[in-house]
């Protein structure tokens, strides 16, 4: 499994109008992995009204996708992906 960092991604198979997802290496701050999603009409704290979830480790991050069962389609994955 590739989750690509720094690089939006669409999730598919949601209910939620235009479901977006971003992952961010926050490992020389936190030691982890920062994931934001938001949608149309979300009101999160972050940039884009995202909601933001923190995963402790690459394995942490490949259980959080895989628990989520999205079906995502990242944009040019030019900015480095973590790979399981």
């Amino acid at each position: 499994m590739t989750v690509p960092l720094n690089t939006e991604g669409r999730i598919t198979n949601s209910d939620r109008q235009a479901h977006r997802v971003l992952v961010k290496d926050d490992t020389q701050s936190t030691g982890g992995f920062l994931i934001f999603e938001w949608w149309v009409g979300s009101a999160g704290p972050n940039r884009n009204d995202a909601f933001d979830s923190w995963v402790e480790d690459k394995k942490s991050l490949e259980q959080f996708f895989a628990e989520s069962d999205w079906v995502v389609e990242w944009e040019h994955q030019t900015n480095g992906a973590v790979k399981f």
